[in-house]
């Protein structure tokens, strides 16, 4: 019973993280900050660009097909 409740919660989790959407994505960021404060995040992978605010990283890919 142990066993079976252990693999559900591993399952719900894995589920809710949903890795197989940031896996393919690997971001590097441009430390030059853009004129709003705000750096330019760039994927080596896919050639994706995005802008967040000082601090924050890109969670999810943004390539087509890939993750929304």
């Amino acid at each position: 019973m142990y066993i079976i409740l252990g693999l559900l919660i591993a399952v719900a989790v894995i589920m809710i993280l949903q890795p197989w959407k940031r896996r393919a994505c690997r971001w590097r960021e441009d430390r030059r900050a853009l004129a709003d404060g705000r750096v330019l995040h760039r994927c080596a992978a896919c050639g994706a660009e995005l802008a967040l605010p000082k601090g924050r990283q890109p969670a999810k890919c943004l390539a087509p097909g890939r993750g929304s």
